[in-house]
């Protein structure tokens, strides 16, 4: 899962994978099939081990404040963990996503929807407890948090500092707060 996340599904060479696995090649084709259905293996890991704690991060939250705020700073925690290769698994692998087959391509879109989904849902609660203002689309304001996150994992990725990003996420719950809260 390392190596396709640090270096890519397309840069990682099948004997790489085999160094990494300490397995041979005959052994890796008879779990796996191929490659990309490795690949497919290691998304589903990273899906159900890294990326479900962001949906946790915003199921788990009290408020929408804190589930916006959580989600964010989960995607620093992801890229800061010295021990993850730095950005996500998932938007590295949609930024080569014309590399990838059609069921690779729906695991990838399906994961992205899935976190969009959970923010939109926990949004929704939001205004039905009087949180926020019943004329804020929740799903205008979640495909907002989503495209927040990538950016954000990219930057990191880029160089950004998390003091950086630290203020980024400050200056979004600040709008947001502005923007779509009752006060």
């Amino acid at each position: 899962m390392y190596l396709f996340w640090r270096k890519g599904y397309i840069a990682t060479s099948m004997k790489e994978l085999e160094q990494a696995m300490g397995l041979n090649p005959t052994s890796i084709y008879n779990a796996f099939g191929s490659k990309r259905g490795l690949f497919k293996k290691v998304l589903e890991l990273y899906l159900s081990t890294l990326l479900s704690r962001f949906i946790e991060a915003v199921e788990q939250a009290e408020t929408a404040r804190h589930a916006i705020n959580n989600v964010l700073q989960e995607s620093l925690n992801l890229h800061f963990n010295a021990s993850n290769p730095g950005g996500c698994l998932v938007v590295l692998s949609l930024l080569e996503k014309e590399q990838h087959d059609e069921a690779t391509k729906a695991i990838l879109d399906s994961a992205l929807l899935h976190l969009q989904n959970a923010i939109s849902v926990r949004l929704k609660q939001a205004k039905k407890d009087g949180e926020m203002r019943v004329g804020v689309d929740n799903n205008v304001m979640a495909n907002h948090v989503t495209a927040l996150i990538m950016g954000m994992i990219t930057m990191a990725r880029a160089g950004f500092s998390r003091d950086d990003l630290e203020a980024i996420i400050k200056n979004s719950i600040d709008i947001f707060t502005e923007q779509n809260w009752v006060k």
